[in-house]
């Protein structure tokens, strides 16, 4: 296990979250957790049709994210009760490919916030918003970037 920083963001339902992840963004579930029954837990690594999970930790390139439902999550940290789901702040991907196509790829199959831009501090990027509201920003590297 590496040293990173892996965001745990709430949602109110896990399985479609890491549906939309895995079949929209091309993320891998990597591990997910079930309800507990009989003190036997369950950390299924595929996802099938009615599942209902608590918990999931996917990835993407260099990305890696958890997902965890309002409940449990409220339950191990009381002071979310009350937080609302979605963005007051951005999710940051680097690619190591051509952000354009990635950008053609996906911009029919979500809601892009932010088109392609590339930025005077040398990085193209664009914005979507997910199915819980999180806004992912993607970007690479340009060389001789300025601002457009």
């Amino acid at each position: 296990m590496n040293n990173g920083l892996v965001p745990n963001l709430m949602t109110e339902n896990v399985a479609d979250t890491v549906r939309y992840y895995q079949d929209t963004l091309g993320f891998k579930l990597l591990m997910a957790v079930e309800p507990v029954e009989n003190s036997q837990p369950n950390f299924p690594t595929k996802l099938t049709k009615n599942m209902f999970l608590i918990w999931a930790n996917m990835s993407f390139e260099n990305a890696e994210f958890m997902f965890q439902n309002r409940e449990s999550l409220v339950e191990e940290v009381p002071v979310l009760k009350d937080a609302i789901i979605g963005a007051s702040q951005t999710l940051y991907i680097r690619l190591e490919y051509d952000i354009d196509a990635h950008y053609e790829n996906l911009k029919d199959k979500v809601n892009v916030v932010v088109e392609p831009t590339t930025k005077f501090y040398g990085m193209r990027e664009w914005y979507l918003q997910d199915c819980n509201g999180y806004v992912l920003c993607f970007g690479q590297a340009i060389e001789g970037a300025t601002d457009e």
